[in-house]
């Protein structure tokens, strides 16, 4: 991001991390006793400023955070995580594969979770005045799912974005209906692109229906919640989509 940002990288247990701090906003560098290399310095995070986390499959979030600005939203952090795998560690319970020659979901979502908890979330605002005044958790695919399964197991963000969410995942919805949120989200976006559900796969078939069943449940629990339904297929402009679920998110 050029001038923009001052991004730092670090690695834990196979997830890579890419942190984007705007370089306005950072306070004067500070040595980073956590990378262990002489003289490397990280900057500081300013005092309440809105923290994204983004699991993504490839890259580091600079696209959806340019896109984020392109659409007028204020300036944020953000975590752009790439996970050690993205089918594995996303899902929240096992489930077979979507077509005959594909390996099964492992369901290690809980072991995601308390590693962004425990190790990624400490790394990425320890040195920052207070906890951000907005943390949101967003992701794409696997990773919206991964978002709204947060909902229900932990309390760390106060606000969730799902972008073409794999919210066809087996029982996910009835999951949703049968716990309570171990933290009220703020707000919850959804979106879905209006070709999704035309699949030879049976499970991604129940996508539209599925988003719909937990777009009602958060509505019902009188959680400000929109649904965006965006043309075109699963594939079509996934970074926009995604950007314009944060933005939504952080705005509310």
């Amino acid at each position: 991001m050029g001038s923009k940002d001052i991004v730092r990288e670090f690695t834990v247990c196979g997830n890579h991390v890419t942190v984007h701090v705007p370089a306005h906003c950072a306070d004067e560098a500070h040595p980073d006793a956590d990378e262990g290399r002489s003289g490397e310095t990280s900057p500081a995070l300013p005092d309440s400023l809105p923290a994204v986390y983004l699991h993504v499959h490839d890259g580091d979030g600079s696209e959806v955070l340019q896109l984020c600005r392109e659409l007028g939203y204020r300036e944020f952090v953000l975590a752009a995580i790439r996970p050690r795998c993205w089918n594995d560690d996303l899902t929240p319970w096992e489930c077979p594969g979507l077509f005959a020659d594909d390996a099964p979901f492992a369901g290690k979502a809980a072991e995601q979770l308390r590693l962004l908890e425990s190790q990624i979330i400490p790394r990425v605002e320890g040195s920052a005045p207070r906890k951000p005044e907005q943390r949101v958790l967003a992701g794409y695919s696997l990773a919206g799912l991964f978002a709204m399964w947060a909902c229900f197991n932990s309390a760390a963000f106060g606000r969730v974005a799902s972008a073409s969410g794999s919210l066809w995942y087996p029982d996910f919805a009835g999951y949703a209906a049968a716990n309570e949120f171990a933290r009220k989200p703020a707000c919850a976006y959804f979106s879905l692109g209006s070709k999704e559900a035309r699949t030879p796969s049976r499970l991604l078939r129940n996508v539209a229906q599925g988003t719909r069943d937990v777009v009602e449940l958060f509505e019902a629990r009188g959680v400000p919640t929109v649904f965006e339904q965006n043309p075109g297929n699963h594939f079509k402009e996934p970074a926009l989509r995604m950007a314009k679920g944060i933005a939504w998110a952080l705005a509310r």
